[in-house]
C-alpha cells in the first residue's frame, strides 16, 4: 500500500486540482484537499481526508495529519508545503491494528519526498477562524496626522520638515532632497518647480501657492525630459490639473469630486461618500464622520476636523455589518471581528523567503562620513544613523539587513558575509526606533551551502494592532542630514490602503500621474522601509470581497517591487524543486506536458480504478464550486457534502446521512470558509496580475 501527495496541474501557474489520485500497484490512493488547523512560525498543521481502494474492492476512507513548512508565491496565490511530516493517520473503518500501523509507517516514509500545493486564499480563509493569530504590536502610535479635506482634484506633496535644497550634479540643477517628489530649482532665489504627471508647476517658495508652468527654463525642461524618457504614460490633460498642497508635517489628503455626496450602506446606519475614492463615512445617528487612514479610524463632527483616533473596540458595530461584495467592503479588513480582518492578520504572519547562497551573498555599506551610531532604546544594540543601510552593532559585532538578507562583519565597513543568526535582542527593538522593521527579517535554517531567510510584511510596514492590521508605526522619525539626506520610514502622506492581494498600496490620490512621473525618481529610497522598496499603486475598486467580476483592470506594474528579493542575484525566492523520486515520476508521466499528463494520470486513475462512489466524489469536488467536498474531522471520520447542502458520513463501505449535529456544523463551517477562499481566488484571477515575480515563504524560524 502506498500513499503519495505530490505535484499540481501546473507547478507555476495554478493551484493543485483536488482531489489528487495516485495509482499504485495495489490500487489507488486519493488525497482530498487538506484542511489547515494551525499556523505558527511558518509551520502549518493540517488534516487531509484520504481513501485507498484495492482493485475490485470498495474504497477505505480515513484521514492523515501532516506538518510542514511553507513557501508562498503571492503572484499566483499558491502555497507549497515542504518538509512534510506525518504526525498521525486514522482509518475508522479499519479495525486491524497491524494494517493501520503499516499504513502510518508507509505515510511517514512517502510524504517527506513530495510537495503539496494549495490556494493561499483558501488557506487564509480557513486559518482565520482556527488560528489564534499574531500577538499585537505594542507601542504603535495612532495620533492623527494633519488631515486635509478638499472638494476638488488635489495632490498632497509631503516634505520631511523644512525644505533642504542641495545641488544635484546628475540633474544639473538644485533639488529639494527631503521629499520623494521631484522639486527642483535652477538657481538660489529663483522659483521652485514641481513635476507632476508630465507637467511642471511653479511657486516662489515650496510652501507658497503652486500654478501650472507653461514654459519653465530650459534647465528645468531638461529634467522633465530625463524623467519622461523612462515613462510611456500620456501627460495630464491641461483641463484636469490638480491643486498642489504642500505639507512639511505628517499629513493626509482626503477629497471629493465636488460637493460631498453620500449614499447609504445597505443594512447599516451608515452613509459613505459616493463621490470620493477615500473611505469616508457618516454615522446617521450621531452625524459624525469616520475616515480610514493607514488602517486606523478617525472621527470628527466636521470634514474640516479636528479628528480624533477611534480604537478598534470603539468603532460602531454597523461597520461590521457592511455586506461583502458591496461598495466600500474594502474597509472590512480594518473592522475588528470580520473574516476580512482575521484574514489580514493571518496574512501578516506569512513570510516571503529566500535561499541565500553563502558563497555569493554580500553587500556594501556607504556612510556619509565616518560611521556614527546611536543607541536602540530598551536594548544593548546601536544603529548607524548616517547611512541608508540598516546597520546594527552588538558589542564588537556588526550586522546589516540588506534587501531582506542578514549579513555580519567585524567592522562597520565589512567585509560582510551572510549571517547564520540574528542579534540576540533584535526582537526587543521598539516601534519608536527607525530600524524597527528589521525585526521582521528572519533566519530559518542554515546549511553548508545556503541559508534560508525570509521576511513577513512587517519589514515593509504592515503591523498587527489588536484585531486588525495597520500601516506604519505612526512615528515621525528624524532623518539624517549631512552632505547626504537619508529618509526614514513614514506612515503618513501617501493614502496607504489595504487590499487582500497587494497588501498595502499607495492611494488613489496619487494617481494623477505623479506616481509614474516623479516619485522616487533616482532619488534613493527608505520612505517605506527598505531603500529598494516602494508600495504599488492600487486602483480603489468599488468592492474586493464577495462574488464580483472585474473586467479589463490591471494592477499597476509597480507591483513587482513588492518582492524585495527580486532585487538580489544571490538568492533564490521561488524554489519548487522536487525530490528525485517525485521528479522521476513527473518526468515519466509528463514528457514535456505537466498539466496535460497530470490530468491524464488523474483521469486514468479515476476512470479505471475508482468505485462509482469515489468517482462521483472526485467529479463533484473538481467541478469548480466545491460541491461534493470530502473532509475529515479531528477523529479521522470522513464526510461528504451533497449537492443539496447535506452531509454524509462514510461508514463501512457506504455513505450514510451524518447524524451528529456537531460534526455537521463543523464540516459546514469549514466548507463555507473554503468556499470564501475559493471566491477570493476567483476574484484575484479576474484582476490578471503581472506574472514573473515570485514570492515565497518557508522554514522554521531560527533566532
Amino acid at each position: 500500500m502506498m500513499l503519495l501527495i505530490a505535484g499540481c496541474c501546473s507547478l507555476y501557474s495554478s493551484a493543485q486540482q483536488w482531489p489528487y489520485s495516485i495509482p499504485v500497484s495495489q490500487g489507488t490512493i486519493v488525497v482530498y484537499q487538506p484542511q489547515p488547523q494551525s499556523f505558527n512560525n511558518n509551520q502549518l498543521s493540517a488534516i487531509a481526508a484520504v481513501s485507498f481502494q484495492k482493485k475490485g474492492a470498495d474504497p477505505v476512507f480515513g484521514a492523515v495529519w501532516i506538518d510542514a513548512s511553507v513557501l508562498t508565491d503571492r503572484d499566483t496565490r499558491i502555497v507549497t508545503l515542504q518538509a512534510l511530516k506525518v504526525s498521525d493517520a486514522r482509518f475508522p473503518g479499519t479495525a486491524d491494528s497491524t494494517k493501520l500501523l503499516q499504513l502510518r509507517n508507509l505515510l511517514e516514509q512517502e510524504l517527506p519526498r513530495h510537495q503539496l500545493h494549495i490556494s493561499l486564499d483558501e488557506l487564509l480563509s480557513e486559518l482565520a477562524e482556527n488560528n489564534p493569530g499574531a500577538a499585537a504590536e505594542a507601542g504603535l502610535k495612532n495620533d492623527p496626522p494633519k488631515i486635509i479635506f478638499k472638494e476638488q482634484n488635489s495632490l498632497l506633496v509631503t516634505i520631511d520638515g523644512e525644505p533642504k535644497v542641495q545641488a544635484d550634479k546628475t540633474l544639473g540643477v538644485s533639488r529639494v532632497v527631503n521629499t520623494p517628489f521631484v522639486i527642483v530649482q535652477e538657481k538660489a532665489g529663483h522659483p521652485f518647480y514641481l513635476f507632476v504627471g508630465g507637467r511642471w508647476f511653479s511657486a516662489s517658495h515650496t510652501t507658497s501657492p503652486w500654478s501650472y508652468a507653461k514654459n519653465p527654463p530650459s534647465a528645468i525642461q531638461k529634467v522633465g525630459k530625463q524623467i519622461m524618457a523612462n515613462n510611456k504614460e500620456t501627460p495630464l490633460s491641461l483641463d484636469s490639473l490638480p491643486e498642489i498642497i504642500v505639507s512639511t508635517v505628517p499629513a493626509e489628503l482626503i477629497q471629493s469630486n465636488g460637493t460631498p455626496d453620500f449614499a447609504p450602506v445597505a443594512g447599516t446606519g451608515l452613509l459613505y461618500m459616493s463621490n470620493s475614492a477615500d473611505n469616508i463615512f457618516m454615522q446617521i445617528s450621531s452625524q459624525e464622520y469616520y475616515v480610514l487612514l493607514a488602517g486606523r479610524w478617525y472621527l470628527s463632527r466636521s470634514l474640516q476636523g479636528p479628528w480624533d483616533y477611534v480604537a478598534p473596540a470603539d468603532l460602531p458595530k454597523d461597520f461590521a455589518s457592511i455586506p461583502e461584495g458591496t461598495q466600500k467592503d474594502v474597509v472590512l479588513a480594518s473592522v475588528p471581528g470580520t473574516p476580512a480582518a482575521k484574514e489580514a492578520v493571518m496574512d501578516a504572519q506569512v513570510p516571503q523567503t529566500a535561499k541565500v547562497d553563502r558563497k555569493k551573498a554580500t553587500t556594501t555599506v556607504t556612510y556619509d562620513g565616518t560611521p556614527k551610531f546611536a543607541a536602540v532604546s530598551n536594548t544593548g544594540l546601536e544603529y548607524a544613523v548616517n547611512t541608508a543601510s540598516t546597520v546594527l552593532k552588538e558589542g564588537n559585532v556588526y550586522y546589516v539587513v540588506d534587501k531582506g538578507v542578514w549579513f555580519t562583519g567585524n567592522s562597520p565597513n565589512g567585509p560582510w558575509t551572510a549571517a547564520t543568526s540574528r542579534p540576540a535582542e533584535v526582537d526587543k527593538i521598539p516601534p519608536s526606533s527607525p530600524v524597527y522593521n528589521i525585526k521582521y527579517v528572519y533566519i530559518y535554517d542554515v546549511t553548508p551551502d545556503v541559508i534560508y531567510m525570509g521576511y513577513t510584511p512587517g519589514y515593509t510596514g504592515c503591523y498587527v494592532m489588536g484585531p486588525t492590521v495597520v500601516y506604519g508605526t505612526g512615528y515621525n522619525y528624524a532623518p539624517w542630514y549631512g552632505s547626504m539626506y537619508y529618509p526614514r520610514p513614514v506612515t503618513w502622506g501617501f493614502g496607504m490602503s489595504y487590499n487582500p492581494w497587494t497588501g498595502w498600496s499607495i492611494g488613489f490620490g496619487m494617481s494623477v500621474g505623479f506616481f509614474h512621473f516623479g516619485i522616487g525618481y533616482n532619488f534613493g529610497g527608505g520612505w517605506w522601509g527598505p531603500p529598494v522598496f516602494h508600495p504599488p499603486f492600487f486602483y480603489p475598486y468599488p468592492h474586493v470581497y464577495g462574488p464580483v467580476v472585474v473586467n479589463n483592470i490591471h494592477v499597476n506594474n509597480f507591483y513587482n517591487h513588492t518582492n524585495i528579493y527580486n532585487h538580489r542575484t544571490d538568492v533564490i525566492t521561488h524554489d519548487r524543486n522536487l525530490s528525485g523520486a517525485t521528479q522521476g515520476r513527473i518526468s515519466r508521466a509528463t514528457q514535456g506536458n505537466l498539466s496535460g499528463a497530470t490530468q491524464g494520470r488523474i483521469s486514468r486513475a479515476t476512470q479505471g480504478n475508482l468505485s462509482g462512489a469515489t468517482q462521483g466524489a472526485v467529479s463533484r469536488a473538481r467541478s469548480g464550486n466545491l460541491s461534493g467536498a470530502v473532509q475529515a474531522d479531528r477523529n479521522g471520520n470522513v464526510f461528504q457534502r451533497n449537492s443539496d447542502g447535506g452531509w454524509q458520513q462514510r461508514q463501512g463501505n457506504q455513505w450514510r446521512p451524518a447524524t451528529n449535529g456537531a460534526s455537521r456544523q463543523q464540516m459546514e463551517q469549514q466548507f463555507q470558509q473554503r468556499q470564501r477562499g475559493w471566491q477570493h481566488s476567483q476574484n484575484f484571477q479576474s484582476f490578471q496580475r503581472p506574472q514573473g515575480n515570485f514570492r515565497s515563504g518557508g522554514f522554521q524560524r531560527r533566532h
